[in-house]
């Protein structure tokens, strides 16, 4: 084998070597995106959850006032 070969076969070997651990940092990143994506989607759920919550605060607060001065009307109708 020639000095070529040789040098060719070991520049194979440490970029497959390479192109490895290359694909794994890849993985590992595509996994701390998925987390991160699974956080982001919780925390858009979560958020989505509270503007609701005060939503519901908001109606029952304008029923609870609807409630109280039907109530007065009634009160001082009789």
């Amino acid at each position: 084998m020639s000095k070529i070969d040789e040098l060719k076969s070991d520049l194979s070997r440490l970029r497959d070597e390479a192109k490895v651990q290359v694909e794994l940092g890849k993985m590992e990143l595509r996994e701390e995106w998925n987390e991160l994506e699974a956080k982001w989607n919780h925390f858009v759920a979560e958020a989505r959850l509270q503007e609701s919550k005060e939503q519901v605060k908001a109606s029952l607060a304008a029923l609870a006032e609807e409630l109280r001065k039907a109530y007065q009307r009634l009160k001082s109708a009789l």
